[in-house]
């Protein structure tokens, strides 16, 4: 079945915040680093004699901001920030001419092989534009600085809408420069997929396809669809430019549990991710959607991410027309009687809970798959008729002042279709009715 489309809104107060514990710090790494040139004996630290990379840190070593008056300790703070910032330019610029040991040199041993995991992550998507800065106050915190950390890029070409991410961070702050040490969950809506997990990706003219390593032998196939996906979703771009490239993420079941800190309902297959209300991912349920399915479901996913650029509303009252559009996007080249969801609408408006055009809402998170089966099909079949009845450049208007303006469909109707949306909407009744038998 179709994916989830989240609000941007929506998620603006739904994330978890929670500090990842040390332990995973260790195991998923680090976002950020310092200079390879540390001075170990400043910060209290041991070295390989072969590497020379620090290896320990020793943080009771490390010296402390000066407490004498308080003009003494906002000079620390601004000190302590120009090193952080310097050791965040030092690993953009490494990760820019593909230097993974400038890269991970920036934090102390137990953070390397995460944070060599998420070099390669960011090299395979081709990130460009890469910046990282501290944002908010930097303090001290015993031996050790407290920083919050803005990284943002773009995915396989530059131009995108940057969707950043904030970490908060540890240091360790010596004459010889910053050293990390520890890192806490990213927010807004984090973990991505490329701070957390190994990934494969795929690079094509419109869009970028990562996935973990098990289903590398997917993302050809994936790439391909979603190109042709893309083709169709571009059309739509008629608000924004169209993106400078799609970004699509597989996941498999740890990653889908865990992902943007998102709850699934059982029946989605996909799910469209605004980071801002300029950027959006998708992602795919490796498990659950096939091959055959994958086109369909992401070019329903793209024409969200053209239709909605720049919406920064809750759009869950519209939900008709967001993904009624969507799907006549997806099948309007094809008959009604084609539609793969046609038994699944039947079954759902004989069931007797359709409440009619007019007051369709979404599904519920525990909706069964069958129930938001009916419901997609309800709204792919309203808008079909809307086209049909008005064309399709009045239907976008009416689209446009209901889902992306946020007017009433009862007062966007006359303006845009020339009736009263209770005819209107009576009329697509009329039309489902006679689909379905």
């Amino acid at each position: 079945m179709r994916g989830v489309l989240f609000s941007y809104r929506d998620r603006m107060g739904t994330r978890p915040g929670a500090m990842r514990s040390a332990a995973l710090v260790a195991a998923f790494a680090v976002l950020v680093g310092a200079p390879a040139a540390i001075a170990a004996d400043r910060l209290g630290a041991t070295r390989d004699g072969t590497s020379g990379q620090v290896l320990r840190i020793d943080r009771a070593a490390a010296p402390a901001a000066p407490a004498d008056s308080a003009q003494d300790a906002v000079a620390a703070a601004a000190a302590a920030r120009a090193a952080i910032d310097a050791a965040l330019g030092a690993q953009a610029a490494a990760l820019a001419r593909g230097d993974a040991a400038g890269f991970v040199a920036v934090a102390e041993a137990p953070l390397r092989e995460g944070m060599k995991q998420r070099y390669d992550a960011l090299r395979a998507l081709r990130a460009v534009g890469y910046t990282a800065l501290t944002v908010g106050e930097v303090t001290v915190d015993g031996p050790t600085w407290r920083a919050t950390v803005e990284i943002g890029f773009c995915a396989g070409a530059p131009g995108c809408a940057a969707a950043p991410v904030r970490v908060p961070t540890l240091w360790v702050v010596g004459a010889g420069g910053a050293l990390l040490v520890e890192s806490g969950r990213s927010s807004p809506y984090g973990p991505r997929p490329w701070e957390v997990s190994d990934l494969r990706v795929a690079v094509g003219e419109r869009v970028v396809v990562a996935a973990p390593p098990r289903y590398a032998g997917r993302l050809a196939a994936t790439l391909g669809a979603a190109e042709r996906a893309a083709a169709s979703a571009d059309r739509y771009a008629r608000w924004r430019p169209k993106p400078s490239r799609y970004v699509v993420y597989l996941a498999g079941p740890p990653e889908w549990s865990t992902w943007y800190g998102v709850k699934q309902p059982a029946w989605a297959a996909g799910f469209a991710m605004p980071i801002n209300p300029e950027h959006t991912e998708i992602v795919l349920n490796a498990t659950r959607i096939d091959a055959a399915e994958t086109l369909n479901t992401l070019t329903h996913e793209f024409t969200h991410v053209t239709s909605l650029a720049g919406v920064q509303r809750n759009y869950t009252d519209s939900w008709l027309l967001v993904e009624g559009l969507a799907e006549y996007v997806t099948h309007a080249q094809r008959p009604v009687s084609a539609y793969p969801w046609l038994a699944g609408t039947r079954r759902y408006v004989r069931s007797g809970q359709w409440p009619g055009t007019a007051n369709l809402a979404a599904p519920p998170e525990s909706a069964t798959v069958g129930d938001a089966t009916g419901r997609y099909g309800v709204a792919y079949i309203a808008v079909r008729r809307l086209v049909e009845r008005f064309g399709e450049a009045r239907v976008i208007d009416f689209f446009a002042a209901v889902a992306r303006d946020g007017r009433p469909p009862t007062a966007a109707a006359p303006e845009t279709l020339g009736v009263p949306w209770i005819a209107a909407a009576a009329d697509c009744d009329l039309l489902i009715r006679v689909t379905i038998g």
